[in-house]
């Protein structure tokens, strides 16, 4: 294989991988619906717990949506919680202030990821959602 070919595969194949790298972009009003998943905390041992969770997304408005988060118990869901959360739709991500610490949820496509960092800037719960189908 001469050298241009060689060169033109090596390129075709480093812009494949940067585009399977990029993250699925998902405006506002794509993130209304259910998302189910785990979180985890990260401060042992602590009063924390792990949990299977719920996240509830509804209500979008431009830069904001109510987030509804609820902890599955014997089954069942209980809430933990009912707030709006800015969405930052540059970068994907969700952001709720509370007087703990700053909870930070990345969006990609069918997933969501994150963290509850506290004031001190200690990781402690970190968060992974998929769609619920």
């Amino acid at each position: 294989m001469d050298r241009c070919m060689l060169a033109a595969v090596l390129l075709i194949l480093i812009c494949e991988s940067g585009f399977a790298a990029e993250k699925k972009r998902v405006g506002i009003g794509g993130l209304v619906g259910e998302w189910s998943g785990t979180s985890v905390c990260q401060v042992k041992p602590s009063p924390c717990h792990d949990e299977e969770v719920v996240f509830r997304l509804s209500h979008p408005e431009k830069d904001k949506i109510r987030l509804q988060a609820d902890k599955i118990v014997d089954g069942k869901a209980v809430t933990t919680g009912v707030d709006d959360w800015f969405y930052d739709s540059a970068s994907q991500v969700l952001i709720w202030e509370i007087p703990r610490g700053t909870w930070k949820l990345t969006v990609d496509g069918d997933e969501i990821n994150g963290t509850l960092i506290t004031r001190d800037n200690v990781v402690f719960r970190k968060v992974h959602l998929h769609r619920s189908k």
